[in-house]
């Protein structure tokens, strides 16, 4: 008999990781010491492939309480000044220890609220980074935008900078669940900008959808989904909110009883799944959904998806520099996270060094484990014979207490363990956080109250 949704919830329903890395930061080590990363940066300077570049713009007009991004709130527009110094000194710091290596194939910009800035600033902020780094032919230009503050000029400004795909945060359609989530934005804000950015020519248009909002019900929420199917995105991902009032106190606002219980969460992104797929997208992944003719839906079916901190991705760098407050960087088998605080970011930044906060070196086992959680969280199946391949090591011994705990999971249709490998069924793709853990060697070590969002 196949297990109820109230079983499925109450089994799977815990803190769980989203692996864009392994391990997470939650396991790094405070204190990283900067010569790490200098070293990172002497080994992968020898290395001829492109880069990924990533740049946090942190500064919002307004908190948003179910945000759990590092944000500034800043009504005035005063502090930006001394970011971009500061930023343009980071940028520099990370090219001088690249001389030789300055390709880069994808660059995206999140925050915060990157159209924050105005059109001169992001110039000065797309000119900071194209004087240190070349960008490919072929490059992923990418940007996040909120439509309820957006002024006529931003996309513009950013098509002609080179910008080809960009992000509109939508979270839900619904006027009193934006009331609940201190957004505001309004439908025909979502749709101007939408209708803007084709006609500016964006090559990719993404919507960004979060299930599990307050005041969120299969009605309400269906008719979001029917909405933004109206507006033809190219893709769309559907995001678990991550409540954690415990560790941001803005999320302490929210009204309690009005959140969806874990089966009502479930059943949202059941929904969300069937109604896309009746669509025509095609799933990638745990979240995101694309059209059949889209690079991405074209990457996953050859087998080229990637997975790193920026999410799912067609064509990434092999290794990502992360400037402003609280990116992550992936160099040369060494990650790093820099300071949130923005004042400490700064002072570190301007006084030419990296703003280091924490980092972790990663180990062959490290690198074994990484890829076999993005090779199940990009293509729900896992060959040994890949793992002996690439890696030399005979997954199924390897992993012999992993399959075991997967075997547990067999009865409930979730995951089917061959002699060949592991191979996650279409129920249990919802679950898929959950499934990735047992090849996890550091969750069980790290505190039990440990901040990680909920995987149902």
């Amino acid at each position: 008999m196949s297990p109820t949704l109230a079983e499925l919830v109450k089994h799977y329903d815990r803190p769980g990781p989203r692996y864009t890395g392994y391990p997470m930061p939650p396991a790094w080590m405070e204190g990283f010491p900067e010569n790490e990363v200098k070293e990172a940066l002497n080994r992968a300077d020898t290395d001829e492939r492109p880069l990924s570049l990533y740049t946090h713009l942190p500064f919002c007009p307004r908190r948003c309480s179910y945000c759990a991004c590092n944000v500034v709130v800043s009504p005035t527009y005063k502090p930006v000044e001394d970011f971009l110094r500061a930023l343009e000194s980071e940028i520099e710091l990370w090219a001088q220890w690249l001389p030789n290596r300055r390709e880069a194939v994808q660059l995206h910009w999140g925050g915060g609220t990157p159209t924050y800035l105005e059109v001169p600033d992001l110039q000065r902020v797309f000119r900071a980074i194209a004087t240190h780094f070349s960008l490919t032919d072929d490059a992923e230009i990418s940007v996040e935008v909120d439509p309820s503050h957006l002024g006529e000029d931003r996309l513009p400004a950013l098509r002609e900078l080179g910008f080809n795909r960009v992000s509109f945060g939508v979270q839900d359609l619904d006027d009193h669940v934006q009331e609940l989530i201190a957004r505001g934005q309004t439908w025909d804000q979502t749709l101007a900008t939408v209708k803007q950015a084709r006609t500016l020519g964006f090559q990719g248009i993404n919507l960004d959808l979060v299930y599990g909002l307050p005041g969120q019900n299969l009605g309400t929420f269906r008719r979001t989904l029917e909405g933004t199917l109206e507006l033809a995105p190219d893709r769309m991902a559907i995001y678990g909110f991550a409540y954690l009032p415990k560790l941001l106190a803005h999320q302490r606002k929210l009204p309690v009883d009005s959140l969806p219980s874990p089966e009502q969460r479930l059943e949202l992104l059941l929904l969300a799944t069937e109604i896309l797929e009746q669509h025509g997208y095609v799933a990638i992944g745990m979240d995101h959904f694309a059209r059949p003719e889209d690079p991405m839906a074209k990457a996953l079916h050859e087998g080229r998806l990637i997975r790193n901190f920026m999410g799912y991705a067609v064509a990434a760098g092999s290794d990502l520099l992360g400037f402003g407050p609280s990116a992550i960087s992936n160099v040369a088998g060494v990650y790093s996270q820099n300071e949130k605080n923005l004042a400490r970011w700064q002072r570190h930044v301007r006084g030419g060094q990296f703003a280091v906060n924490k980092g972790h070196r990663l180990s062959s086992e490290d690198l074994l484990r990484r890829w076999v959680i993005h090779r199940l969280m990009g293509s729900f199946e896992l060959r040994w014979r890949e793992v002996e391949e690439r890696f030399h090591v005979n997954g199924a011994a390897h992993f012999a207490e992993a399959i075991r705990e997967l075997e547990a999971e067999a009865s409930l249709g979730t995951v089917d363990v061959r002699d060949e490998g592991i191979f996650i069924t279409p129920l249990g793709r919802r679950f898929v956080r959950n499934l990735v853990q047992p090849f996890d060697a550091y969750l069980r070590k790290l505190a039990p109250d440990t901040a990680f969002s909920r995987t149902v």
